[in-house]
């Protein structure tokens, strides 16, 4: 049976790290035969050591792997951490708290789930639920996932965070349960196109390809193969993705890899999906056999597995990191700022709504004359006791010393620290 599929985001859909390092190395090796070649922690930091004894003992019920990872995932940001205390067990796993790590508006929680009947969780098992808070504005950033997995002990590392929220109050964490059906991949796969058409029929008006063609399997996974792929006598790109007919919910995006090219030039032409039985052909438009060397798949699909409902809220006490405020109250470059709350995690403005639509570009500069680099997240109105205003928001790649910023520049006046 064959359906239409609905148009997915192109921006959402990038090679992940390790396809493209594994493309490096086929780029290595040359082209395939009858191819053409183509800081220092400072004074904060050295105080908050003292916390670290209770956060290694605390990682340490979770096992060295866990432990190793958690300390290699917070990094520069491990002293900033807080012990958190919690556990609970339903339906044969232990749900433990670990630490956290927060300012006023952004936190990080972690915490480890252990399958004590053993053999329910993989390296692929998702966990429902976040971290819930009185929301600083409409708009906030939820995320977070597995971190990591130890098969010894079949425990999974997770992260949960909120960007955007007020945690100088009560906040609350919920788990909502342990999927290990769902699978997800990409990679980018060397493919040989056929000299002559492929062979297609006719489905509801479209040309879809039929599977077995050209197959191309993915050296690191057997769950799916690249079945047909190849134009048709009518120049369309055709990409068949087929499944092993255990997994079911299924979504196999394939498309004409260009090696070097940024943004959507990665997928030339227009692009439709159509589902068949146990997969999906991705179809595109506007490129020339000249162009495709390599096809980049991505996609998702479910196994067998059962998922495993916990349904656990462990409320929060956090406690948010030291930070710097002023509230100016003036006009700064036309912008009528009214707070600026900035933490060795992160930069929070605050302002009265206008005809523009963010304070724009804001420069934190160290004592030293350098610059720190700002990440900005996101960007909304806010409620609760600022209600009225507006923010933009900014988290830091590593963390800073309050004691080394120098100034705040924002639309080109700036405001000492000290």
């Amino acid at each position: 049976m064959f359906q239409s599929d609905y148009r997915r985001e192109m921006d959402r859909l990038a090679p992940t790290q390790a396809a493209l390092e594994r493309l490096e190395g086929l780029l290595a090796e040359g082209p395939a035969e009858g191819k053409r070649p183509r800081r220092r922690l400072g004074r904060r930091a050295a105080l908050a050591l003292a916390l670290c004894g209770a956060l290694t003992a605390t990682a340490l019920a979770a096992g060295p792997s866990i432990r190793q990872a958690l300390s290699a995932h917070l990094g520069s940001f491990a002293p900033y951490g807080q012990a958190l205390e919690g556990t609970a067990t339903v339906n044969g796993v232990e749900i433990r708290l670990l630490e956290a790590v927060t300012d006023g508006y952004s936190a990080r929680v972690y915490y480890t789930l252990t399958d004590l009947e053993g053999g329910r969780f993989n390296d692929h098992t998702a966990v429902g639920g976040g971290i819930s808070a009185e929301n600083l504005g409409a708009v906030a950033r939820f995320g977070g996932g597995v971190i990591s997995y130890d098969p010894d002990t079949d425990t999974l590392l997770v992260e949960k965070l909120l960007f955007g929220a007020d945690f100088s109050q009560p906040a609350a964490l919920t788990v909502g349960s342990a999927d290990s059906s769902r699978r997800t991949f990409d990679a980018v796969l060397p493919v040989t196109l056929p000299e002559e058409p492929i062979q297609t029929t006719l489905v509801d008006g479209r040309a879809v390809a039929l599977p077995g063609q050209n197959t191309v399997a993915d050296p690191d996974n057997g769950d799916y193969v690249l079945s047909t792929v190849g134009f048709d006598g009518e120049g369309r790109f055709h990409a068949l993705v087929l499944f092993d007919e255990q997994f079911h919910d299924l979504t196999g995006d394939a498309y004409p890899y260009i090696p070097g090219a940024e943004g959507i030039d990665r997928y030339p032409g227009e692009t439709e999906w159509v589902k068949v039985e146990h997969g999906e052909d991705t179809i595109t438009t506007g490129v020339t056999p000249e162009q495709v060397e390599y096809v980049f798949v991505s996609g998702s699909y479910h196994g067998p597995e059962e998922p495993i409902p916990l349904n656990v809220t462990f409320p929060l006490e956090l406690q948010p990191v030291d930070a710097w405020e002023q509230a100016p109250g003036r006009a700064m470059g036309g912008v009528q700022v009214e707070k600026i709350h900035l933490s060795p995690l992160s930069l929070a403005v605050f302002y009265r709504d206008s005809l523009e639509s963010s304070v724009g570009h804001v420069v934190l500069t160290r004592k030293d004359g350098t610059q720190v680099p700002l990440r900005i997240q996101i960007g909304g109105a806010a409620i609760g006791e600022d209600a009225g205003l507006r923010y933009d928001f900014w988290s830091f790649d590593e963390p800073v010393e309050l004691d080394d910023i120098a100034s705040i520049t924002i639309r080109g006046e700036t405001i000492p620290l000290s």
